[in-house]
């Protein structure tokens, strides 16, 4: 289990997903009214920001690292459209942010891990349309 929360700060916005029913194939989708289902979407050649919350140091989102205890972050992509995936950056001493512009429309999986052996890691994901 992570001991941080991670989410998007900037480059996509969140939009709500339909799967809608077919003649071939029902909805891949089981509803509740009262919280539709929400996917993360960019934008290519937007660059997106992923940002860590740390609740152990006081829950500042974006700590710095040497706030950190030693225990940085490291973005990893799990799954991308096309290869070579996009560079990934962050501030100079501030890997709680990291960022990469995707250059290509498509499904993007990122795992965003705090290195040490409790940190463990969190999965997010965006598709990522043309203008």
């Amino acid at each position: 289990m992570p001991d941080f929360s991670a989410d998007f700060s900037s480059g996509t916005t969140l939009e709500e997903w339909s799967d809608p029913d077919s003649v071939s194939t029902p909805s891949r989708l089981n509803v509740y009214s009262e919280t539709p289902p929400l996917r993360a979407v960019g934008t290519t050649g937007v660059q997106v920001e992923i940002t860590a919350t740390v609740p152990a140091f006081g829950g500042v989102v974006g700590e710095v690292d040497a706030n950190l205890g030693g225990r940085l972050f490291a973005l990893h992509f799990a799954e991308v459209p096309s290869l070579p995936p996009p560079a990934i950056s962050n501030p100079a001493g501030q890997t709680s942010v990291q960022r990469f512009t995707p250059p290509v429309a498509g499904h993007y999986s990122v795992r965003l891990e705090r290195i040490g052996a409790t940190g463990g890691s969190v999965f997010l994901h965006v598709d990522v349309q043309d203008p």
